[in-house]
């Protein structure tokens, strides 16, 4: 079949019929289910129990809890109408133009200043912080219990997160409140790369730094441990590392540094 395109598919009467009836498409799923009416003219009758086909419904779309801290458990939001208006790559989409992008060059040294990435809570990835000045120990310390407190999602802006830093701090009192102004400060200095979404690959600085142990390109993935660094695909063709899977299934692959360094151990990654 030759015509496979969207706009191929919109051509084709009967087709676009059916996947306007029986389809649901979404970002992260494509559902296709009969209507189980026995007259219906488009999908034909069910052949499974009435009973188990009944009980079989779409999979809901993400919907955040009542502080949208979190996102509501399946068996709540399961056999509801929802909309994919809470998704949250949608949603970076939507707030892109209100961010302010990484005010910087992201170098090696400026990843150095902070020792820390940060992990996607969608597609797992990891992503580097920056900053133009040092951190200190304590900055450190601090930035790092805030972290393990959040969910961050490629395209999240630090800025967005000192304003949310600033409406809680009327509801903390004391030592809470006094570490939470310092995370604000922190926030003021410490950026991440806004205009990042899911399918970009690792930042070059993530391995140029040296600081961290070394992943996939692609998807991020940690080579195993019993993976002698001279088996691993590309690494002797000149090329960052690339998992079996994403070593089959990227074509263009990227070129690293000569002196590409890497740690054996992890080291802050939140």
């Amino acid at each position: 079949m030759d015509d496979r395109t969207k706009k191929d598919i919109k051509d084709k009467a009967k087709l676009q019929e059916f996947y306007d009836h029986c389809c649901k498409s979404r970002h992260y799923f494509f559902q296709i289910k009969k209507c189980g009416a026995i007259d219906c003219n488009i999908c034909k009758p069910i052949r499974s129990d009435e009973l188990d086909f009944s009980q079989v419904h779409s999979l809901p779309d993400p919907v955040p809890i009542a502080d949208k801290t979190n996102y509501k458990q399946f068996e709540d939001v399961y056999v509801t109408i929802t909309t994919e208006q809470y998704r949250p790559s949608l949603l970076n989409q939507q707030q892109k133009k209100k961010r302010a992008h990484i005010e910087f060059g992201p170098t090696a040294q400026f990843v150095r200043n902070v020792g820390i990435v940060i992990e996607c809570c969608e597609c797992n990835k990891w992503r580097v912080l920056y900053s133009k000045s040092k951190l200190s120990p304590f900055e450190v310390s601090i930035l790092e219990r805030y972290l393990d407190t959040i969910q961050y999602t490629c395209g999240d802006s630090f800025e967005a997160l000192v304003e949310n830093v600033e409406q809680n701090e009327s509801n903390i009192n004391g030592d809470e409140n006094s570490e939470h102004d310092y995370v604000g400060e922190i926030f003021k200095k410490v950026k991440v790369d806004d205009l990042l979404i899911c399918n970009n690959p690792t930042e070059i600085s993530y391995y140029s730094s040296g600081l961290f142990e070394e992943i996939c390109f692609q998807c991020g993935k940690v080579p195993e441990d019993e993976c002698d660094e001279s088996d691993r695909p590309n690494l002797n063709e000149g090329f960052y590392y690339y998992c079996d899977e994403c070593h089959t299934t990227v074509s263009s692959k990227k070129k690293r540094g000569k002196n590409t360094k890497f740690q054996v151990s992890k080291r802050s990654r939140k």
